[in-house]
This record gives C-alpha cells, sequence and structure tokens, in this order.
C-alpha cells in the first residue's frame, strides 16, 4: 500500500510540475545585427522546436501563402521564389544554438542575430527525486539569479483622464531582452502585470532607449502603484519603483 501511495505522490509532482511550467508567463524575445528585434507571448519555456517555429512566423518572408518550410536537424526554415519582382528569401531558425538568419534578393540583404524563450522567472529551481523502497524523498535547490545590467535614468507614472502613462528611459542595456509593467492598489499590495507580451528592449550596451506604456484599465480618482522590470536575454530579473499615480477627469482637459 505504501508502495502505490508513493508512485502516486511522484507521478501527482509531476503533474503539478507540469501544470506549473505551462502556466509560466513566457516570451519569444530575438535580436539582430540588423537592429531587428522583437518579442510575441509563448506557451513554451525554453527554446523548442515548436518556439522556433512560432519565431519562424514571425518574418514576413515566412507570412507569404506561398512560401513552403520544413525541418533540418535542429533547425527550421522556409523558403520563398516567384521568380519575378518580388525575388526570393529565406529564413532559418535553429533551437539548438538559439541563432536565426534571413536572406533575400529583391534588395539583397543577409541579417542574422539570437533569440531565446525568456520567461517570469525572478529565481530558478531544480528538484530531483530519488525513490528508494517504501518511501520518496525530494530535494530541491534555489539559486537567485543576479540582477541585469541596465542603467535606468528615469521611471515616471503620468496621470490622464482615465488613463495613466508610464514613461522611462534607460543610459545602457546589457543583455536586456525587455521590459514589464505591473500595477497595484497599494504600495505593499499585489502587484498584476499590465502588459500582454513583453516590451522588447531598444537600447544597446552603449546607448540608451525611452519607452511609454499607456495603461488605460483605470478609474479616475483612485491612487495606483507601478513597478518596472527588466528582463534579462537569460532570464534574469530587476524591478524598479513603485511609483504612484491618480488619474482625474481635468487632467485630460489640460492635456488636449
Amino acid at each position: 500500500m505504501k508502495k502505490i501511495i508513493s508512485i502516486f505522490l511522484i507521478v501527482f509532482g509531476l503533474f503539478v510540475f507540469n501544470i506549473t511550467q505551462a502556466s509560466a508567463g513566457c516570451n519569444i524575445v530575438w535580436t539582430g545585427t540588423n537592429i531587428t528585434r522583437g518579442s510575441r507571448p509563448t506557451q513554451e519555456t525554453s527554446r523548442t522546436e515548436q518556439a522556433a517555429w512560432e519565431l519562424l512566423h514571425s518574418f514576413d518572408c515566412c507570412q507569404i501563402f506561398s512560401a513552403w518550410g520544413g525541418s533540418n536537424g535542429s533547425c527550421v526554415y522556409c523558403t520563398y521564389d516567384d521568380m519575378g519582382s518580388w525575388g526570393s528569401c529565406y529564413v532559418r531558425v535553429c533551437y539548438s544554438d538559439g541563432t536565426w538568419r534571413e536572406s533575400g534578393d529583391m534588395f539583397p540583404y543577409d541579417y542574422s542575430g539570437t533569440w531565446d524563450v525568456i520567461c517570469d522567472n525572478i529565481t530558478t529551481t531544480s528538484s530531483s527525486t530519488t525513490a528508494v523502497p517504501l518511501t520518496t524523498t525530494t530535494v530541491s535547490t534555489t539559486t537567485t539569479v543576479p540582477p541585469t545590467l541596465v542603467t535606468l535614468i528615469d521611471f515616471n507614472a503620468v496621470a490622464g483622464n482615465s488613463t495613466v502613462s508610464l514613461v522611462w528611459s534607460t543610459a545602457g542595456e546589457i543583455d536586456n531582452a525587455g521590459f514589464n509593467l505591473y500595477r497595484s492598489d497599494s504600495a505593499d499590495g499585489e502587484y498584476l502585470k499590465t502588459n500582454d507580451s513583453l516590451i522588447p528592449a531598444q537600447g544597446s550596451p552603449t546607448h540608451g532607449a525611452s519607452y511609454e506604456f499607456v495603461d488605460t484599465d483605470v478609474k479616475n480618482r483612485k491612487t495606483y502603484y507601478y513597478k518596472l522590470e527588466d528582463m534579462g536575454l537569460n532570464g534574469t530579473s530587476t524591478m524598479h519603483g513603485p511609483m504612484s499615480v491618480t488619474p482625474r477627469w481635468i487632467f485630460g482637459i489640460f492635456r488636449k
């Protein structure tokens, strides 16, 4: 009987782990030598073949109806050639080393870059389970990851008429994937993410960038608190804030 219970606990634990992994807020983030960068939400939690296919279809070349694709080892690809004025294009996304490449001959170009799946995790947890006769022992270790290297110049919340504009700027960004914004009804309350997908990074190690996000899911005469999170390409993150703001109807008059 104890052995059956132990097996059940192991299976139940794996089930809960898989549900937890699937529910993580993850984004496919890519950047490249031609300053091509972006992000899109995904159900994948790592660089899988499925994630590679999802990224592949983010490229214009692969969205053409007559384009065709396939897989080759640890990469997926699509090609298009109309033998006419549009020309041809080729895109390859590899999920083993996290690289992508796009080339074409209408205006001859050859772009490349890197990509990864970034999830909303501040700590990483690894678990190992050892089964012995009639007993089950589970050992978990948690490793705190270092902060990302983003130099934040300012972060402000500007009140409007039933809106809040979140504006921030950076002096430099190293291995930054993008940003998330979180809102709460109190300074020490529960913060919930306001953006649907990761806000892509626009800065570089030597140059910063300016950002703005408008939150329209707010009410006038109510105070809100916001935090800004920068996400590293390796999954690390750093929180900034909170900033408080109170939207009012009159602010809409003076800003027209």
